[in-house]
């Protein structure tokens, strides 16, 4: 009699467990779905949200992205164009239209690709053994008080502006730019640019003690818009050039040849052809001839096609030729396209 009575617990016990484990799969189940494959809108959904760490992507040798931290961009990004005053010029945002609402969503898209970008930066920077550590960032940020008055200016504009505290800040905007900046700085040992460089000198050599017309030849050869003017850059003052170009060109005599300076954009080789004061200003104007090498850009998008890239949210995908998200949904492709047009009267035309 007892055993029969432990055999019928037992087996009462194992149904409850049963029963248990099914409700939590359940459960489990219909949240996953929830979350990635409807658009139900619940308090429950958004408490599970927060609370688990759902990814919304993930990308091999650089991690996982969640959907929190997409909600809370994108988030930060409505309460700043909610924040501004835009009655001044007779517009205000609303995002309860449906216009508003794609807009948001274009946005989000946005920031899945920055967020994107930023973690393969890092990965990359963490292969060349680039290292930023919280030090680092504190000082950057230290630098940067000046502009915001003080501490405090900061911490509060950032408050009222985006939600974020200074520690958002730092990880979300400070820190991936200081490795971008890091491996900006590197990358050019990795690209092979004699072959840009021996024509820049060769074309330097035509225009040296004038044997070629400068125009003439940056007509011909230069990979500027500036082409089509002869190289003409028209006036400039030192801040609106190149630094590497603004550098050599403020100390030029008018009619000098440069020889060819390189910057983050390629070779250049500049003449001065005229220069004067206004309103206590100084200004150049100068003739280029540019010859184009792989900026960090080109060798950044290079890189993130390397990377498997893989998307669990419903509404996007991943181009892997061009390395980048991009919508599904035939008509959220259309309104993004034409973005211009359909933002024509609608009240979040500033989003």
């Amino acid at each position: 009699m007892a055993k029969t009575n432990l055999r019928k617990k037992s087996k009462n016990l194992a149904i409850w467990i049963f029963l248990a484990a099914l409700l939590i799969f359940l459960t489990l189940a219909a949240l996953i779905f929830g979350v990635y494959r409807s658009d139900w809108d619940n308090r429950l959904l958004k408490t599970a949200e927060n609370a688990i760490p759902f990814p919304a992507l993930y990308i091999k040798g650089a991690g996982f992205i969640n959907i929190d931290e997409i909600k809370e961009d994108n988030q930060a990004i409505r309460k700043f164009y909610e924040s501004q005053d835009f009655d001044k010029v007779g517009m205000r945002v609303d995002f309860s239209t449906e216009q508003g609402e794609k807009r948001l969503k274009v946005t989000e898209k946005g920031i899945i690709n920055k967020l994107v970008e930023n973690k393969i930066v890092i990965a990359l920077a963490e292969k060349r053994d680039i290292s930023i550590t919280d030090a680092i960032v504190d000082q950057q940020v230290n630098s940067s008080i000046d502009e915001f008055g003080n501490r405090q200016n900061l911490m509060s504009d950032l408050a009222r502006l985006y939600g974020w505290s200074l520690d958002d800040f730092k990880k979300k905007v400070v820190k991936p730019e200081l490795y971008a900046g890091k491996l900006s700085e590197i990358y050019k040992n990795e690209i092979d640019i004699a072959e840009q460089e021996a024509k820049a000198n060769s074309l330097r050599e035509r225009v040296a003690s004038k044997k070629e017309d400068f125009a003439k030849v940056a007509t011909e050869t230069s990979e500027g818009e500036s082409a089509k003017n002869g190289g003409d850059l028209g006036w400039s003052t030192e801040s609106q050039l190149v630094p590497e170009i603004s550098e050599k060109a403020f100390s030029m005599q008018v009619g000098e040849i440069s020889p060819v300076i390189r910057s983050s954009l390629g070779f250049h080789i500049i003449k001065l052809e005229e220069k004067k004061i206004e309103e206590g200003e100084n200004l150049v104007r100068i003739r280029q001839i540019f010859v184009k090498t792989v900026t960090f850009g080109d060798w950044l998008l290079d890189q993130m096609k390397k990377y498997d890239v893989a998307v669990f949210l419903k509404d996007y995908q991943w181009n892997a030729e061009k390395a980048r998200i991009e919508f599904k949904n035939k008509d959220m492709i259309d309104f993004e396209s034409n973005l211009d047009v359909n933002s024509q009267g609608d009240p979040s035309v500033f989003f």
